[in-house]
């Protein structure tokens, strides 16, 4: 997939590390190990200098670049997404996100009006007892910069918290708007971690991962 960056970290990769040798591997050893090969072979510059090409052939306006990890351990699977400001780039939202692989993708505005980019991605995984966990990213990245600053949020909770017609999209926006440059959530064990950088096209980073990795 075009969107997707680095080698899957699996069962095998840590069966050829020495600490792993003999070991029974769990889901949070994946994790952990994911989480320490977050910028590996370049996987995390490739991520970005993708988003930095989309952003490029987009021209002026604001933008959100988006860059996304996963260190849950297993594949991550997109489930919904959302838009209040702006609308998703020329290229899609990763489908599915290996454990040790970034996902980008950019947020734009909507042509013509003055608008900012905001939106919210989810995606679905497991914790290490095997419970569905649905992990929600938000970003916004605001056109007046003068009364607004960006923001980034995240949420962890039960499958299908985020989908349907009663999903909560009002409320994350305005727990959004009380959110700052960094957040992160824990829930059932699972982690999400994001930040957005201050400028009219920021960069926004998340990762997602487990409480023990």
């Amino acid at each position: 997939m075009a969107n997707v960056f680095g080698i899957p970290i699996t069962d095998k990769t840590l069966k050829e590390m020495p600490e792993y040798i003999d070991k029974e591997i769990t889901q949070t050893d994946r994790a952990h190990v994911a989480l320490n090969m977050k910028n590996a072979e370049d996987k995390d510059f490739n991520a970005r200098r993708y988003v930095e090409k989309l952003k490029a052939d987009f021209g002026d306006g604001v933008t959100t670049l988006c860059v996304i990890y996963n260190a849950t351990g297993d594949t991550l699977t997109l489930i919904t997404s959302h838009d209040y400001h702006g609308h998703l780039g020329a290229s899609p939202y990763p489908v599915e996100i290996a454990n040790g692989q970034w996902g980008a993708f950019l947020h734009v505005k909507d042509a013509v009006v003055p608008s900012g980019s905001a939106g919210a991605v989810v995606y679905r995984g497991r914790n290490q007892n095997g419970n569905v966990c649905d992990w929600m990213l938000g970003w916004s990245s605001p056109w007046n910069r003068i009364l607004y600053d960006s923001q980034a949020y995240a949420e962890i909770r039960e499958a299908d918290h985020y989908s349907g017609d009663g999903a909560p999209w009002g409320v994350v926006f305005d727990k959004m708007e009380q959110a700052g440059l960094t957040f992160k959530d824990e829930w059932n064990n699972c982690v999400a971690m994001v930040t957005i950088g201050g400028n009219t096209s920021p960069i926004y980073e998340g990762t997602m991962t487990l409480k023990d990795a």
